[in-house]
């Protein structure tokens, strides 16, 4: 067994090099989400000039594909194996190399040899300042930088709108599916899309076209990023738990209401993106439960409301109806 590691290790390393050729660029390993693409994209600049290097290819899963931008310093993007990628994120988890001459990975560090530890950051900052300080050691003061996304073609366009009902008045699209946070329970978006069918809107579930399917009620849509650049303002909102996208849309004029999980402030889509036109709620039920059960179980009403320092309590929610009540609130404002 004491082998197994060290054969590891060497395996990982040749890849690595076989990987990053140019000594001429940087190449950033990137092994997680949408968002974490956004955000090394947007820092990689002033990583690439720290490295003293003349562009940037940046290494992310197979399922980045389609997503469809690029940023202005990038020589290229390679795709790889969701099980090549994520040898790569325990080869530097458990060697505590995160970065070589070319080469960084990009993402949070974890204790030496703790794959499953918790990551190394400075929790007064929200995630990109994490992603600044933590990950690549830039000034917190780097300015982040937009996608260059494609304009879509006028037969692009059309063929959008014949496959889609895009209304600025009466479209919404809900995103209920979350891959690094724990899900609301499908019934809540069920309920959701009802009550939005009830008051005559047409309403859509964002799927990826493979395993993801539309909420009861809805109808799929799926869309690259520079085809959600362009329904980004012909739609009322999007509506749906934090996910990747979301911080795609912040850069955009979309109208964005999404959930985040209690108390996970760090990547509230407001406090990332000042200027973007989003309200967010929290879930405070996970975070609640324990709580709850640790208390007298008697005739006796206990009321315990939370308060955070990086939280708006109007935004803190106790229940799933609290939730829909602040959607439906928010939908009805404009």
């Amino acid at each position: 067994m004491q082998d197994l590691p060290q054969k590891f290790i060497e395996e990982v390393e040749n890849f690595i090099t076989r990987l990053t050729p140019d000594k001429h660029l940087l190449y950033i390993i990137q092994p997680c989400s949408i968002g974490d693409f956004l955000y090394t994209g947007g820092l990689a600049h002033a990583v690439q000039a720290k490295k003293k290097k003349s562009a940037t290819v940046l290494v992310v899963k197979e399922r980045m594909k389609n997503l469809g931008i690029t940023y202005p310093n990038f020589a290229g993007i390679i795709f790889l194996p969701k099980d090549t990628i994520n040898s790569v994120m325990n080869y530097c988890k458990l060697t505590a190399n995160y970065e070589g001459d070319n080469w960084i990975y990009g993402h949070f560090h974890v204790p030496y040899g703790k794959i499953g530890g918790g990551y190394m950051w400075d929790s007064n900052l929200h995630l990109i300042g994490r992603y600044k300080k933590d990950v690549f050691n830039i000034p917190l003061d780097t300015p982040f930088m937009k996608p260059i996304v494609p304009q879509i073609s006028e037969e692009n366009i059309a063929a959008l709108n014949e496959k889609y009902v895009l209304d600025k008045d009466k479209t919404i699209i809900i995103m209920p599916y979350v891959h690094s946070t724990k899900q609301l329970d499908i019934k809540f978006w069920e309920i959701l899309a009802q009550i939005l069918n009830e008051k005559n809107y047409i309403v859509y579930t964002n799927v990826d076209g493979f395993s993801e399917k539309p909420i009861k009620g809805t109808k799929p849509i799926t869309s690259t990023f520079p085809e959600l650049s362009y329904i980004a303002d012909k739609v009322k909102c999007f509506i749906g738990s934090r996910n990747g996208i979301f911080d795609f849309l912040a850069l955009t004029n979309a109208k964005t209401i999404n959930i985040n999980p209690y108390p996970d402030w760090m990547y509230e889509i407001g406090v990332l993106f000042p200027n973007a036109n989003n309200r967010t709620f929290y879930n405070a039920m996970d975070y609640m439960s324990p709580i709850l059960k640790s208390l007298p179980q008697d005739e006796v009403n206990i009321e315990i409301r939370l308060h955070h320092r990086h939280i708006r309590d109007e935004d803190v929610c106790y229940s799933y109806e609290d939730i829909l009540n602040g959607i439906l609130a928010e939908v009805n404002k404009n």
